[in-house]
């Protein structure tokens, strides 16, 4: 496999990557909002989907300070 070759699989595979990561952060951001809706604490929420309370916070569109 030359250079070319390999930067074009290199490529591909970013390309797919970040798909799945789009993917992936949208479904957690929308099973958050709906847990936070149901009542669960924004900490919870957080804590289990390994993100920044204040990242939760702007998903909710509350400010953040």
């Amino acid at each position: 496999m030359d250079i070319v070759d390999r930067l074009d699989a290199a490529g591909s595979l970013l390309a797919d990557l970040s798909s799945r990561l789009a993917s992936a952060k949208r479904e957690a951001r929308d099973a958050a909002v709906e847990a936070v809706a149901q009542g669960v604490s924004e900490r919870e929420v957080a804590r289990r989907i390994r993100v920044d309370r204040m990242t939760l916070r702007r998903w909710l569109g509350k400010a953040v300070t």
